[in-house]
This record gives structure tokens, C-alpha cells and sequence, in this order.
């Protein structure tokens, strides 16, 4: 309990600036190969556990009443679906009741470290698999083997399950996936005969070649947020930024600041500044605002994740068909940023219970339903190799971005490096501060995480 309170307190103390968005990584080592015969034997007594639930339920006459905490359900059209889950699972008259809360996913962490100081905790809730360190320091999830069993939870894609568990135990099980890239309006580049850019060059001349009127190439989320930041550490990744780097002998240090760093905020403060290629407003351009954007026909263009594509879709159906993807151009590099979300339960809390709803949400004809309706890549293996999925052309750039994922750093204080990014590219945005002085700036306060994480 004392461990679970210190944990709190330093979680509350790192959340000062923001802790929504990307999280710390996590290892992605193997369990030792002595644990295996217990989780195995652990494993099976709980799959029994789980899938006697609903008739334990049933047979005392007596319904249980599971709450959750969502994000998506505020979405769309991701809320619809869910919610159309949740009545369904609810008419199954299986003694078993879900109740879910909406949140806005940007304030999902500091709610939970208001609840967990009240012992409050949903008996479920859904996170940024991101956050699976935090939240796994911080006491709140369950680890899910000897929950659902070892085959069930061996079932989803590796990558996902890798984010979702902290020195290769899984916390969570994840919902969904992502990964970054560009999407785009096809019929827009036919217009101009443009072919998809593979270098940053290119999209400069690409997005030139699109704006016209009151159109323009591309729409940037310039918000100081998480869904600004983290869309701005695409570009920063890809050429050749490594935010925190954890040394041989055990030291943190940055390339925040330097020349990469340098040259990868003028690039992406040019598309605005420089080339006047973005519509007016940047730094008011929330992720809603651009999709609005981009929805309406005044941007060609839009960095972003692939649960973009349902966003725009749903907002304007005439789109479908017209939109493609391809992955961020390749400057030193070409990687891609994890992504996606995942369903932690509460330790103790109506586990079997909220197991039997969350394999409910993840049966393979809703997983692919979910991903056609919202762009969202599946999780489970069985889903993310199905033909309706893999041949999405709207998915097909935002696949091929997948195959090269990059771990994210698990340095304590990571998610403040966000706000940091964001005060970089918005006083450039303004004018406030050049890149140089932008990027000097970024460097100080990203040493000062290196050095707190140092003293340990």
C-alpha cells in the first residue's frame, strides 16, 4: 500500500504539465522461463473463472453492476458503436450490467489519479497503452493472464501487446491500434496529377502544388496539446530525433535541441510560416478543427492517425472512397509512432465480470466492424489479417507505417516532454521566438527531465 501511495503522489507530482497524450514505453522482454508452469496452471483456473461469470451471476439471482470509464464513447462514430455494444451485451440478461462514464481522452490520466487517491476506480477503465507504466506503478491494473488465460491474451498482435505490458507481463488488453501517417484526398492529387510524396521535399512541393484559393495543402494541429504534440513527434522521429536516450551507464541524455531537432521544427513550422500552405489560424488548430477542415475540402492534407479516416467519413459519407494514406515522408529515418488504446481492470474489482464484457467488445465480427466503421486498426490477430481489413485502401499507408514502429522511452517525466514540444513549435508559429531560440528553449527543459530522472 505504501509503495502504491509513494507512486501516486510522484505520478501527481510529474502531471503537472500534462498527462495525457504519449505516455513512457515499456520493455518488451519474455517472462522467465521459470514462471511458466505456474502461469499456466494460473492461467487455466481463470479462464474458468471468467467464463463461469455470467452463469454464477445468473444462478444467484442477483444482477452485478460493472462501471467503465471510456474516451471514445464521446467519439464519433466510434461512441455510437460502443454504445451500441454495451446495449447489446446489457439485453444478454446474463446477470452482468455495464454502465460506462464519458471522459475526454486528454483527461483520462489526471482522473484516474484523482480517483485512485480516493480509492474510487471504475472496475474497468480504458487508457493510452502509452500510460500502461504509470498506471501499472501507480497499482491500478490487473495483470490479464490470469485473467483471461495465456492463449486468449497470445492472441493479439505483437506490437499492441508489447504496449501493453510492463518487463513482458501484460496489463492490459488492448482495444485498439494506430499508427501515424498522412491521409489524404485522392480526388484532390488526381485534380493536379500529384503522386504521393516519399521525402519531405516532395511534400513541400505537393502541398504547394494544392493550395489554391481557399484550399490548402495541408492542415497542421498546431494546438499546444497532446494531440498537437504527439502529431508534431511524427516528424520529429522520422528525422532521426530520439526525444530521451538512456546510456550504457545507466544516464539519460537528449537530442532534444539538437541540429535534427532543429531541422525538424523549421520543416514543420515552414509548411505555415515559410509556404503559407496551411490554413490561417495554426495555432488555435485543435485535432477536431483540422478534421473539420480537411472534412469541408479547405485542406488536402492531414497528419494524423488512422482513426482520422471514420472521424472524417462520418462527417462527411461522400468522402468514402476518396481518401488514401500514406506514411510520414522519410528524412533519416522512417519509423512510426505507437499508437492505440487498451482496457485495464481494476485489481479486485469485479474482474470475471468486466473480462466477459471486454472479450464481448473484442470478438472478431465487432473488432473488423469497429475497424471498417473508424479506421482503427485491430488488435487481435485474427481480425488485423482479415482481407476486409488489409485491403482498405484508406488503411494502406497507415498499414505499411505499422511494419516500423519505435519504441518510446521509459524515462520518468516523459509525458512532460509534450508541453515542450508544444511551446517549441507554437512561439515559432507566432513569431515569439525564432527555431533556433525555439529549440535552445526545448533543450533546457528536456535536460531537466534527463536530470531528474538522473538523481533517480
Amino acid at each position: 500500500m505504501l509503495r502504491r501511495e509513494l507512486a501516486i503522489g510522484l505520478t501527481i507530482a510529474m502531471a503537472v504539465v500534462t498527462l495525457a497524450g504519449c505516455g513512457g514505453g515499456q520493455s518488451n522482454q519474455e517472462p522467465a522461463a521459470g514462471t511458466a508452469a505456474s502461469e499456466t496452471a494460473a492461467a487455466a483456473e481463470a479462464e474458468a473463472e471468467t467464463e463461469a461469470a455470467e452463469t454464477e451471476a445468473a444462478a444467484s439471482g442477483e444482477e452485478v453492476t460493472i462501471t467503465y470509464i471510456s474516451s471514445t464513447i464521446l467519439e464519433s462514430p466510434e461512441g455510437d458503436f460502443e454504445q451500441k455494444c454495451i446495449d447489446e451485451f446489457n439485453a444478454l440478461d446474463n446477470g452482468i450490467h455495464v454502465e460506462v462514464e464519458g471522459l475526454s481522452a486528454n483527461d483520462l490520466m489526471k482522473r484516474y489519479i484523482t480517483l485512485a487517491t480516493s480509492n474510487s476506480m471504475p472496475d474497468f477503465f480504458m487508457a493510452d497503452l502509452l500510460d500502461t507504466p504509470t498506471i501499472v506503478d501507480m497499482g491500478l491494473a490487473a495483470e490479464v493472464i490470469p485473467i483471461y488465460g495465456e492463449e486468449y491474451v497470445n492472441g493479439f498482435e505483437e506490437a499492441s501487446l508489447s504496449f501493453a505490458s510492463v518487463d513482458g507481463v501484460p496489463y492490459a488488453i488492448p482495444w485498439f491500434g494506430g499508427a501515424n501517417g498522412i491521409v489524404y484526398r485522392k480526388d484532390f492529387f488526381d485534380e493536379k496529377g500529384l503522386s504521393t510524396p516519399t521525402t519531405w521535399d516532395e511534400l513541400i512541393e505537393v502541398s504547394k502544388a494544392l493550395t489554391e484559393g481557399d484550399r490548402y495543402g495541408m492542415t497542421l494541429v498546431g494546438a499546444n496539446n497532446g494531440s498537437g504534440a504527439g502529431r508534431f513527434q511524427y516528424v520529429l522521429r522520422n528525422f532521426g530525433v530520439d526525444e530521451f536516450i538512456l546510456g550504457d551507464d545507466g544516464k539519460w541524455t537528449t537530442d532534444v535541441g539538437s541540429q535534427k531537432y532543429i531541422d525538424a521544427l523549421r520543416a514543420y513550422t515552414d509548411l505555415d510560416v515559410t509556404y503559407h500552405t496551411c490554413p490561417p489560424g495554426v495555432i488555435e488548430t485543435d485535432y477536431a478543427t483540422a478534421v473539420n477542415l480537411f472534412s469541408s475540402g479547405k485542406a488536402a492534407m492531414l497528419i494524423t492517425g488512422s482513426n482520422a479516416i471514420g472521424a472524417i467519413t462520418s462527417q462527411v459519407p461522400e468522402l468514402k472512397g476518396k481518401l488514401g494514406s500514406f506514411p510520414i515522408p522519410k528524412v533519416e529515418r522512417s519509423v512510426s509512432t505507437p499508437g492505440g488504446f487498451g482496457f485495464f481492470i481494476s485489481p479486485g474489482k469485479h474482474e470475471a465480470e468486466s473480462a466477459e464484457f471486454i472479450r464481448f467488445m473484442l470478438e472478431k465480427d465487432r473488432e473488423i466492424e469497429f475497424s471498417v466503421l473508424t479506421g482503427r486498426l485491430p488488435t487481435r490477430n485474427e481480425a488485423l489479417e482479415d482481407p476486409s481489413v488489409m485491403e482498405m485502401p484508406e488503411l494502406a499507408g497507415f498499414l505499411q507505417a505499422r511494419q516500423t514502429i519505435i519504441q518510446t522511452p521509459n524515462i520518468p517525466g516523459y509525458t512532460e516532454i509534450q508541453d515542450v514540444h508544444g511551446q517549441a513549435y507554437q512561439s515559432v508559429f507566432t513569431g515569439e521566438a525564432t527555431v533556433e531560440e525555439a529549440a535552445a528553449k526545448a533543450q533546457e527543459r528536456a535536460q531537466e527531465i534527463c536530470d531528474k530522472a538522473n538523481e533517480g
